[in-house]
């Protein structure tokens, strides 16, 4: 359940325990994707790969999550940025999971790097269309990472120092049937350099500050019993200074002098995980989350959230016969949110780009809500003979803040056409809280629907001789009761949407050979429809056409080098077309119609070199944007709208990462 911005009621790193394997000895990790289905999920929509193979791709500077960009059907509008838009949907649409239940945020400061540190991620999975009934509240794709378990061999851990920041890990055996690690990150950018500015914008930056915490305590009660606690948290500052001879000072005198952003949240949970019998396992989850928002944006005003939440997760995957596998769940949160806003109201949605913030009414809001969310979910993996399989399953929840019921039915069908060929086909009905500010009793609307989405996918996956394999999948999503300002309600569901296109991906493993990596390729269109005024416009992440090359050469154990290649389609801008003034004589923009202009072509190259320097030491150099390509995120306008000045993304950089492990 969904109640402020894009964050979850509920953030929490619990999950179950896997099987300890003895340490390899130093050696790079390959690369390799995996397309299939392991029991209780349907292969349509997903995507598999290891948090090794994520912190190798060049480019993502050692950050797993920063890897997710090179998969298929994943786009991205800014280089900073690596919160992934996934098949016609924006961030804020997906459900982000760790080990299977929510977390707050993956990512600090929108997207710079993920909360996680790179060491604990052991895998990715990406469901990004038609996904299984556990996972809710989300219109646009589910994101599920698996942390590793301690290592009980002895005490050791990890140091990694790279571009952006230091983290570490502590971890080890306590007695026999006990162990933990103690993970922390710190940014240290904002130590060395306190601020920038920039002259031609007239905004002078803070350097962001952030840091984040995970610990895990694993107690073995017995071979078939095992009881977990997990502590995350992280924490995000972010202020800058606008000055008042600014164009964007002058264009908006209420944004003119020191903005300050806030975000942390911390999680405490204990999971018990239980074998009953070889065809019974059980998951419970009990825990308790705190979330803080506190913004303040110059003369525009200040707003001030915090959720508390209390969360129970009940899963028990079954085996009731020889050709069904069963999987039943139920979730329950308790949630306390304070609300204080004292804002000018300017009720900006992607619907309309005349969103002025100066002019804006001043609202203030003071409430304390009390909300309670629950959902049961179910699915039947049905094995109909050797070669089909059926996955058929249910979603029902509801919530007291809307005052909402939803039955959500998913459906997955697999056949293996021959022993190397697997066609398969998924449907799905999705809904999503809006964001809290367009419910919020007084600025919004408490009385608005849940976001609605259907999503219809089929694909077909080939494996070949020699490590290679190839998949094509086709998709549609159609969307409804997105939201939409109104005069007299403040916010009505009224706009809906598509979303369609083909991916295909092809592979090389390894496979005794010294190269590796894969080639996606995704053809896209994705719209969205004012319903009140008729408008039909691209969606803000569109991207029609997006290409991505990653390959890795591996000589020897020790050294590994790497590229990535990536292409995509101008992302659409709303152009402003001509200039009118407004009552209080300042310049007023006259757009064109929305998204109606796109931006040039992206594309970059990303290269890598990994080297082992002994058992305890290794590093990495990448060249970001290596042949300087000066792609646009959009423009600055004079203060009078009259001429505008092209803003590029990132130059050419060098980025680097260091590991020393004991």
């Amino acid at each position: 359940m969904r109640v402020w911005g894009s964050g979850s009621m509920c953030c929490v790193a619990t999950g179950a325990v896997w099987a300890q394997t003895e340490p390899e000895p130093p050696r790079l990790d390959t690369v390799v994707i995996t397309r299939q289905a392991p029991s209780f999920q349907p292969q349509a929509g997903k995507t598999e790969i290891s948090g090794a193979e994520l912190r190798m791709v060049p480019g993502s500077g050692g950050d797993p999550m920063k890897g997710l960009q090179a998969l298929p059907g994943v786009t991205s509008t800014s280089d900073a940025n690596g919160e992934p838009a996934i098949r016609g949907s924006g961030p804020k649409d997906n459900t982000y999971t760790v080990d299977g239940l929510p977390v707050g945020y993956l990512f600090h400061v929108g997207g710079l790097v993920s909360v996680l540190p790179v060491d604990l991620v052991r895998s990715f999975e990406l469901y990004s269309a038609a996904w299984a009934p556990q996972f809710g509240n989300a219109i646009g794709a589910a994101l599920d990472v698996n942390l590793r378990k301690p290592r009980t061999d002895r005490l050791g851990g990890t140091l990694n120092a790279s571009f952006f920041g230091v983290d570490g890990v502590v971890e080890g055996p306590v007695g026999e049937d006990q162990s933990f690690y103690v993970a922390a990150r710190r940014s240290y950018i904002d130590l060395l350099l306190k601020s920038v500015e920039d002259k031609k914008s007239g905004v002078t930056l803070t350097l962001p500050r952030y840091a984040d915490y995970q610990a895990k305590y694993l107690w073995r009660l017995n071979a078939d019993q095992r009881v977990s606690l997990h502590v995350n948290g992280a924490g995000d500052e972010l202020s800058f200074k606008l000055a008042g001879d600014s164009n964007l000072g002058t264009q908006q005198p209420v944004l003119v002098g020191t903005s300050e952003i806030q975000t942390a949240y911390g999680t405490q949970a204990l999971v018990w995980d239980a074998a009953f019998s070889a065809d019974a396992r059980n998951q419970l989850a009990l825990g308790h989350t705190l979330n803080h928002q506190s913004t303040r944006i110059a003369a525009a005003g200040q707003v001030g959230v915090a959720v508390d939440n209390v969360f129970v997760r009940e899963t028990m995957d079954l085996q009731p016969s020889e050709h069904h596998e069963l999987t039943l769940g139920a979730t329950l949160d308790l949630t306390r949110i304070d609300v204080n806003l004292d804002i000018n109201a300017a009720r900006c949605t992607s619907f309309d780009p005349n969103c002025d913030l100066t002019s804006a009414p001043r609202q203030q809001v003071s409430e304390v809500v009390h909300a309670r969310g629950w959902a049961l979910h179910a699915q039947d993996r049905w094995q109909l003979d050797r070669d089909w399989s059926l996955a058929l399953g249910a979603r029902h929840s509801g919530e007291d803040y809307l005052h909402t019921r939803y039955t959500e039915p998913r459906l997955g069908l697999d056949w293996r056409w021959s022993s190397r060929t697997t066609l398969h086909a998924g449907w799905g009905l999705h809904h999503q809280m809006p964001p809290g500010d367009q419910i919020v009793a007084g600025l919004g609307n408490p009385n608005l629907s849940q976001i609605r989405a259907r999503h219809s996918v089929l694909g077909l996956a080939q494996k070949g001789a020699g490590g290679w394999s190839w998949s094509a999948e086709a998709y549609h999503k159609q969307f409804d009761d997105f939201v939409v300002a109104d005069p007299l309600r403040n916010y009505i569901n009224g706009a809906s949407g598509t979303a369609r296109g083909l991916e295909v991906l092809l592979k090389k493993d390894p496979a005794g050979s010294a190269f590796s990596g894969w080639m996606a390729l995704s053809l896209s269109h994705s719209e969205r429809h004012n319903d009140v005024t008729g408008a039909l416009f691209p969606f803000e992440f569109d991207q029609p056409v997006v290409a991505t090359v990653v390959g890795t050469y591996k000589p020897e154990d020790r050294w590994q080098w790497g590229g990535k290649w990536t292409y995509h389609t101008g992302s659409p801008i709303t152009p402003i077309v001509g200039a009118g003034t407004f009552p209080d004589g300042r310049a007023r923009p006259i757009y064109g119609p929305i998204n109606s202009e796109r931006l040039p072509p992206y594309h970059r190259l990303d290269l890598r070199v990994d080297r082992i320097v002994s058992a305890r030491l290794k590093f990495f150099l990448e060249s970001i944007n290596t042949y300087g390509r000066q792609n646009l995120s959009g423009y600055n306008y004079s203060a009078d709208y009259q001429t505008r000045e092209p803003v590029n993304q990132l130059p050419r950089l060098i980025s680097f990462g260091v590991n020393f492990s004991w």
